[in-house]
């Protein structure tokens, strides 16, 4: 078939679901600048589908340079440092516009479109939160489906209440989960997202209320972003959060992290680890990064940094080194 394919399989045996989207795009949509960067830098690497003894050589992915150079360049400026995950939310933002346009163009349907990301609806309704209490809830989702966010896209509610009233209640989409490392009692993912999910006090008007924001749907695919880059007061400028933040190959996202609905929603909410990328230097505004991936071909690590790719195991993955931070964390969902 031509073009953008309606019924995406999202098959959880893919080692890249991603990777064979974007296969599936033909030509047609040369216009498409990111999709055709991406597409053709996909087309860069070969299957690995046995032990591998030889790596292919090392090469610059100039289709990457020559898009962000005419549609991003504030991002293509020479010697400066740039946020990986700034970087990976303008090119997944990037491909979910242009294949929501190739979708709308062939006039077909995505599925999974209510369940991920809504129905793109943002009016109000009542439905019954935690404790039996009634919340008048609102969508701010007016994305229309694509299989980046059938792959990556979720789902957060954050609940207002306050004495006297109604819990007001607002439903957001994500494509990363933005988890804070600055309390100091935060020394792990699970204390991050904890934390993430915690009542806190604020002040509406004057008014003491409580807020609490927790996980709604859950992706296919979960971003991990830890917040390491704060901006100082006192010294007016960027600083790296360098302390270590344990985290596991394994995770299970307990109930008390969802929304009453969300744990109806979501049943399977068991993930596993399969990709990281790491900040190296102690400076917001330098340092370089690299990343680890789990090849399930040949059951193990490959970490690439710059032109060194090399072989790892989980412990590598999960040991402090000092000077290396975890930055994004890419876990898949286990059926």
């Amino acid at each position: 078939s031509s073009g953008i394919n309606a019924e995406w399989p999202l098959r959880p045996g893919l080692v890249s679901p991603l990777y064979h989207v974007i296969q599936q795009i033909d030509s047609s949509y040369a216009l498409s600048p990111v999709l055709s960067a991406v597409k053709q830098f996909f087309k860069s690497f070969n299957p690995a589908l046995g032990v591998v003894d030889k790596m292919d050589p090392p090469f610059e992915p100039t289709c990457i340079y020559e898009m962000l150079r005419n549609k991003m360049p504030n991002f293509n400026e020479n010697g400066r440092q740039e946020d990986a995950e700034e970087f990976l939310g303008i090119i997944l933002s990037n491909l979910h516009d242009e294949m929501v346009s190739a979708i709308r163009s062939a006039k077909k349907t995505v599925s999974l479109a209510d369940t991920v990301l809504g129905s793109g609806d943002d009016g109000e309704w009542q439905q019954i939160g935690r404790k039996n209490k009634i919340q008048v809830t609102r969508n701010t989702s007016n994305n229309e489906p694509s299989p980046v966010s059938e792959l990556f896209g979720g789902l957060t509610r954050s609940v207002v209440s306050k004495a006297g009233a109604k819990e007001s209640a607002t439903l957001q989409p994500f494509l990363s989960v933005q988890l804070d490392l600055q309390h100091q009692n935060i020394t792990s993912v699970r204390d991050a997202l904890c934390h993430f999910t915690h009542k806190e006090q604020i002040y509406l008007n004057d008014v003491k209320c409580y807020r609490r924001e927790t996980l709604e749907s859950l992706p296919p695919v979960l971003i991990l972003h830890l917040k390491r880059f704060i901006f100082d007061d006192a010294a007016k400028s960027c600083q790296k959060l360098l302390k270590e933040i344990d985290f596991n190959i394994d995770m299970t996202i307990s109930d008390d992290m969802m929304s009453a609905i969300g744990t109806t929603l979501t049943a399977e909410r068991r993930y596993h680890l399969f990709g990281v990328v790491y900040h190296h230097g102690s400076h917001a505004t330098g340092g370089h990064y690299s990343a680890m991936v789990y090849h399930p071909y040949i059951q193990c690590w490959v970490n690439a940094d710059d032109d060194k790719v090399v072989h790892q195991d989980d412990n590598a993955v999960l040991k402090h080194i000092p000077g290396r931070s975890a930055y994004l964390l890419f876990y898949k969902r286990v059926a």
